[in-house]
């Protein structure tokens, strides 16, 4: 079971992480083997992944999500700083993909 409206933002940028963590309950992981790390672990409510994070990048976060859970990841945003359309080109149409600057709104959303 996913701890209480706990989200993991995976996200390199300092600032990001902090405003995010202003209005949710949130874990940050500074890149990609941290994300996993922790996923390996604990469960969330919602999962905001930066597509350009060091070390396993947001795609390899994506690829591990997709081996240990399947396609099907509603709770997941995929953000980028690159045109959203290009990214699910990428990453398929599923896939809820936003630009960073909608990633408050977008994770409210997917909380409910």
């Amino acid at each position: 079971m996913a701890s209480q409206s706990k989200v993991l933002v995976v996200e390199d940028n300092p600032d990001i992480c902090h405003e995010l963590e202003e209005q949710f309950n949130c874990d940050c992981a500074s890149d990609g083997w941290d994300a996993i790390g922790k996923l390996e672990t604990h469960q969330y409510a919602a999962i905001l992944i930066d597509a350009d994070v060091p070390h396993s990048t947001g795609y390899g976060v994506l690829t591990y999500l997709h081996e240990e859970v399947g396609e099907d990841l509603p709770n997941v945003i995929f953000m980028t700083s690159d045109e959203p359309a290009n990214i699910r080109r990428r990453v398929g149409t599923t896939l809820n993909v936003i630009h960073k600057c909608d990633a408050v709104g977008e994770v409210t959303r997917v909380l409910g």
